[in-house]
């Protein structure tokens, strides 16, 4: 069965994801590439135009910018309020004061704020941020990213695909961690349920088990809509549709001997 039928299988049927244990690994870690292209590469897109959108954003205030510094993940300046303005629906705001808090960002419905210790964008009521903390080990000032903005214009190309490749890497990854930990839960729910399975073979199920929140938030992402306690979702769904179908994995058989009691003498 090729991996496209085993993703669609796994998207119902608890039955045939149950057969899938006896798979090589090999099958399952190609399937968790395939599932994460699927739902890494869109999110990774709309991390790259937010991206974008900010940078662009920064290349026209550039000019009522104070002087900075970025250093050691933290955004210095000696301006004594927050830069805000609104064009076009749209608001833009520089704060190396600390007064404008990251919550404060969530009342725009469409925003991109330099913070002191991070970039929030805000699309259509969707919030992203960039730490600059993944910067740290390197030094800015305002007149580095006015000189690297001149010339990035060319760069773009190549770095935005790169951006979506990083991103496929992160999360495929950690989507290799969250069925490992998924996996060692199963432990737990074999037991429960009364079935034999091998810690390879439970691993193989957290792999199908992973399909339906995985592509479920997906989905949420590109409609640009927050589900409410995501992270605790994500696992009840996962650990029940792994219970589920560790459920259907067969009883043990009992043995059967054909030894007869002794008759009486």
């Amino acid at each position: 069965m090729n991996v496209f039928k085993q993703l669609y299988y796994s998207l119902f049927s608890p039955k045939m994801m149950a057969r899938f244990r006896f798979q090589k690994l090999g099958k399952p870690i190609l399937y968790v590439f395939l599932l994460m292209l699927l739902s890494s590469v869109p999110i990774g897109i709309i991390t790259a135009v937010s991206f974008t959108n900010a940078y662009e954003d920064l290349k026209t205030h550039m000019g009522d910018l104070p002087e900075f510094t970025l250093e050691d993940g933290t955004l210095k300046s000696d301006q004594s309020e927050p830069l805000i303005k609104k064009e076009d629906g749209n608001t833009f705001i520089f704060d190396a004061t600390d007064e404008i808090k990251p919550d404060d960002v969530d009342s725009y419905e469409s925003a991109i704020a330099f913070l002191k210790d991070r970039i929030i964008v805000m699309d259509s009521g969707t919030r992203q941020e960039f730490n600059y903390s993944n910067f740290s080990s390197m030094t800015f000032t305002k007149q580095d990213v006015s000189e690297l903005t001149q010339n990035l214009d060319n760069l773009l190309p190549i770095f935005i695909p790169l951006l979506i490749f990083v991103v496929y890497l992160f999360q495929t990854g950690l989507k290799f961690i969250g069925i490992t930990v998924l996996a060692t839960i199963g432990l737990l729910l074999k037991s429960l349920a009364g079935r034999k399975a091998s810690y390879k073979q439970l691993w193989v199920l957290s792999v199908y088990s992973a399909t339906i929140p995985t592509l479920f938030f997906t989905i949420m992402a590109l409609v640009k809509t927050t589900v409410p306690f995501g992270f605790l979702l994500y696992w009840f769904v996962a650990i029940m549709l792994l219970y589920l179908t560790i459920k259907e994995i067969p009883l043990p058989k009992k043995r059967v001997t054909n030894e007869r009691p002794n008759s009486p003498e």
